[in-house]
């Protein structure tokens, strides 16, 4: 059990150049609730506009979105925007509720967030241990020894959340066990079979899908269409050929599945900003022997 004074909530109004695209912190807190009072209504509260980041560390809450409600066990967050349709509380059913939580200001940050939600959705799941929870504690812990002391590094601070939020959106879609089955197999006859592919047809045949149930499916998992995963398997081939082989650049186009050099050429520009002369002359440009792209 933690004890009760390691709780807490930190507020913040720093005074930096509101012309500088700073990222503001409002505030920050671990609390542990027993009161049914605890009940917020974000079209009711008047300390926005805001973001809020919440993460339940054990008990349980409660959040109403658009009408639906959901439950917010241990591992599970939600984001919301103050103000906005939503009510977050203790239920009836619930002995206690123990989170963290962090309060951001809306400005400079509204990509940014749109970004994240449309990545994680409103109620993204996150081991305890987790690079995003574990950004969060330490927000938490900068503020409870008043290490937070100026608006640039409590931007810092919230800038490295954010980007741990949407870190862990890409995690996700590279972790082949959170794909659904029919993406796991176009993707595994794919990087077996990239130097020979024709088409989205061949590919869906060997998923036992249709194209168009595929292509939707295998972009939501790994942000990629299925010719585009190809295309990225045979330029990260293209590039060690490049660097280590001799073959000329229309021999490494026919060897990682193109036709002639000149589409071969294209292709690679438009994924590394070079054409496969340039890049293999190293003129002008970092000594690079891999590209990976996510």
């Amino acid at each position: 059990m933690v004890a009760k004074d390691n709780y807490g909530v930190y507020g913040y109004r720093f005074q930096e150049n509101p012309v500088l695209p700073l990222y503001q912190l409002f505030a920050v807190g671990f609390q542990d609730i027993r009161q049914q009072e605890y009940d917020w209504d974000g079209m009711k509260r008047i300390d926005g506009p805001l973001y809020l980041f919440q993460y339940t560390i054990s008990g349980r809450g409660k959040i109403e979105l658009d009408g639906h409600h959901h439950d917010v066990p241990k591992g599970t967050s939600f984001l919301v925007e103050i103000p906005g349709t939503h009510r977050y509380y203790l239920p009836e059913d619930s002995s206690h509720w123990t989170f963290y939580f962090a309060l951001f200001r809306q400005s400079h940050l509204q990509h940014l967030w749109q970004g994240i939600l449309q990545e994680l959705g409103p109620l993204p799941q996150f081991e305890p241990r987790s690079l995003v929870i574990r950004r969060l504690e330490t927000i938490y812990s900068e503020a409870r020894i008043g290490a937070i002391k100026d608006g640039y590094y409590a931007s810092s601070l919230v800038y490295s959340f954010m980007m741990e939020l949407l870190r862990s959106s890409s995690a996700q879609r590279q972790d082949r066990s959170t794909w659904p089955e029919i993406v796991r197999r176009a993707a595994d006859y794919m990087e077996v079979n990239f130097r020979i592919l024709e088409g989205l047809d061949q590919i869906a045949e060997a998923a036992g899908s249709s194209k168009y149930h595929l292509a939707r499916t295998f972009h939501q998992a790994t942000n990629f269409s299925p010719m585009a995963y190809t295309s990225k398997l045979r330029i990260e081939l293209a590039v060690k050929l490049l660097r280590s082989s001799s073959l000329t650049v229309e021999e490494i186009a026919r060897e990682v599945g193109y036709q002639n050099g000149s589409y071969f050429s294209k292709v690679f520009r438009s994924w590394t900003g070079y054409s496969p002369s340039r890049f293999r002359e190293g003129k002008e440009l970092l000594s690079i022997d891999q590209i990976m792209f996510d």
